[in-house]
């Protein structure tokens, strides 16, 4: 007999073994990104003059409130801190504890290491309190990471401390939704649906209630954080909202785990129709019907930033007139008023653009996970030959990844046009959104070579998509070598609608990505498969 926790120390370390990279790149690649937004803002908003232009314009801003709640202390260097870094510290935090939540619990189950495991001396509730142990130990790192960061910058350190408090005990929060979301869905990729939708719905509460003003704010994980009031009037008791939050999440999550079966969720899937489709007897069919929930909730979500992005062009002269600094960092400075604001167009596509590849890279990688979890090799024991295997998933990904842009630049439209920016050019601009898909096709074609050539290296393809997001949105104000960008595909194309469009790059850049997917294919027909 043993109890419900034990081994949870050994599962620990064992959980902490297995991350040594992985864990790293996100402490790394998360609170890299934070340290530098804190540490550049206070030198951007440099005069009281410029703070108090930022109060009044970001700080009057729907369209602010609705991305990152209503910041206390706005006036302040630290509230223009705090608001400017919101946005990817929270996000981040919450995705990142869902990310390795699920990945030590749900996903163990679904690969069948966990039983292994359980077939030795390890309780029950071993594998929930390591992976919560483990996450919580993240979040309290990014929290750590943050607060240091704004110490460093000279920002006040009773604000720095309760921001990075309320930020780390927010990612505690979700990560025990995490655990309830692993244990309600069979299947890692449901938990994540899961847990990302609460993400979303927490984060969209919290915003919407902001630019109403009104109790919905309450309602979210995001507005307790927030109502710690970093940087203003400092309060700690929030945190004991999201502390008994947290408690009831993971006495939910116990109970479920003590109740559902091992290896089962507690959702069944619902069986499928006694007769597949005639579809789902080629590859393309079938590859198509297991990626199209990934297609649809890349769309939306792209759309929805789009939206939300073509609602702050209007704003744009407001905003400069306010801080012509900004213009230095989207790399316009010294420029009309005119071409700076095609410069944040320009910066606004190009965001949105390198997002993409991001659908475009976890697409290509279905392939890998389909190979790791045996079911390629189930495809693949019939007349389906590798190529037609592998192609089907190239075109898949390349025709989402058109649309994923296509929505976005209708999505920036849109939001544009409801915003009082006129609806002249709105055709153009879905067009300017589409002319830098060649660019993320080759980032998806990365991934295709590394399928094919190093399966086991394949993740390199994410590294790609950070050095291609670094180079768009930090190159001009790290001033990198030609030498540097020029590795980005994205700096070989036109800078559009700031340039005029060239169509060779585009050409070439297509016929890299062709090479890329042609070097994969020959790899992938000639190796072993790897279940490993």
């Amino acid at each position: 007999m043993t109890g419900a926790l034990t081994g949870s120390r050994h599962l620990l370390r064992l959980v902490l073994r297995r991350d040594r990279v992985r864990l790293p790149l996100w402490l790394v690649g998360l609170g890299g990104t934070i340290a530098w937004s804190a540490l550049a803002v206070p030198t951007v908003y440099d005069t009281p003059a410029k703070v108090a232009g930022y109060a009044a314009t970001v700080g009057a801003s729907p369209v602010s409130h609705l991305m990152s709640g209503r910041q206390p202390g706005i006036d302040t260097i630290g509230g223009i801190t705090a608001n400017e870094i919101s946005q990817v510290a929270q996000l981040g935090v919450c995705l990142m504890v869902l990310f390795l939540v699920v990945r030590h619990t749900r996903a163990e189950e679904e690969s069948g290491r966990a039983e292994l495991l359980r077939s030795t001396v390890l309780g029950r509730h071993a594998a929930t309190l390591a992976a919560l142990g483990y996450a919580v130990t993240a979040a309290v790192a990014i929290g750590a990471l943050t607060t240091g960061t704004m110490l460093a910058a000279g920002l006040d350190a009773t604000g720095s401390v309760a921001y990075g408090v309320g930020l780390a005990f927010l990612g505690t929060c979700y990560a025990a939704v995490a655990l309830v979301a692993a244990q309600v869905s069979g299947s890692a990729r449901g938990a994540l649906g899961i847990g990302g939708s609460l993400v979303a719905l927490g984060y969209l509460a919290r915003g919407v209630g902001a630019m109403q003003d009104n109790a919905l704010v309450w309602l979210s994980p995001f507005g307790w954080a927030q109502s710690m009031n970093a940087f203003g009037d400092e309060r700690w008791w929030p945190v004991l909202l999201l502390a008994a939050a947290t408690a009831g999440l993971l006495a939910a999550a116990a109970r479920l785990t003590a109740r559902r079966d091992f290896g089962s969720g507690l959702v069944q899937p619902r069986p499928g129709h006694p007769r597949a489709s005639n579809r789902l007897g080629t590859p393309l069919g079938l590859t198509v019907r297991l990626q199209r929930g990934t297609v649809l909730g890349w769309s939306v979500g792209m759309f929805l930033l789009g939206l939300v992005y073509g609602a702050v062009l209007p704003t744009v002269p407001d905003l400069l007139a306010s801080n012509p600094d900004i213009a230095d960092y989207i790399g316009a400075g010294g420029a009309a008023e005119d071409a700076v604001t095609d410069a944040f167009l320009r910066y606004i596509l190009l965001f949105m653009a390198v997002a993409s590849t991001g659908y475009a890279v976890s697409s290509v990688l279905r392939m890998r996970s389909e190979e790791e979890a045996g079911r390629s090799e189930n495809v693949l024991a019939t007349a389906t030959p590798r190529g037609r295997w592998l192609a089907a998933t190239v075109l898949t990904s390349a025709a989402g990844t058109l649309l994923v842009l296509v929505l976005a630049g209708v999505g920036l439209a849109i939001g544009r046009g409801l915003a009082g920016g006129g609806w002249s050019g709105s055709v153009a601009l879905v067009g300017e959104q589409v002319t830098y898909a060649p660019a993320a096709l080759v980032v998806a074609a990365v991934a295709v070579a590394a399928v094919g050539l190093a399966p086991r290296l394949a993740l390199v393809a994410w590294a790609v998509v950070a050095f291609v997001g670094l180079q768009v949105m930090l190159g001009a104000i790290l001033r990198l070598p030609d030498v540097v960008n020029g590795l980005s595909p994205f700096w070989h194309l036109p800078g559009v609608p700031e340039d005029d469009l060239v169509v060779r790059p585009a050409l070439v850049e297509l016929l890299v990505a062709g090479a890329l997917v042609a070097l994969g294919h020959w790899g992938y027909r000639r190796r072993d498969l790897d279940n490993a």
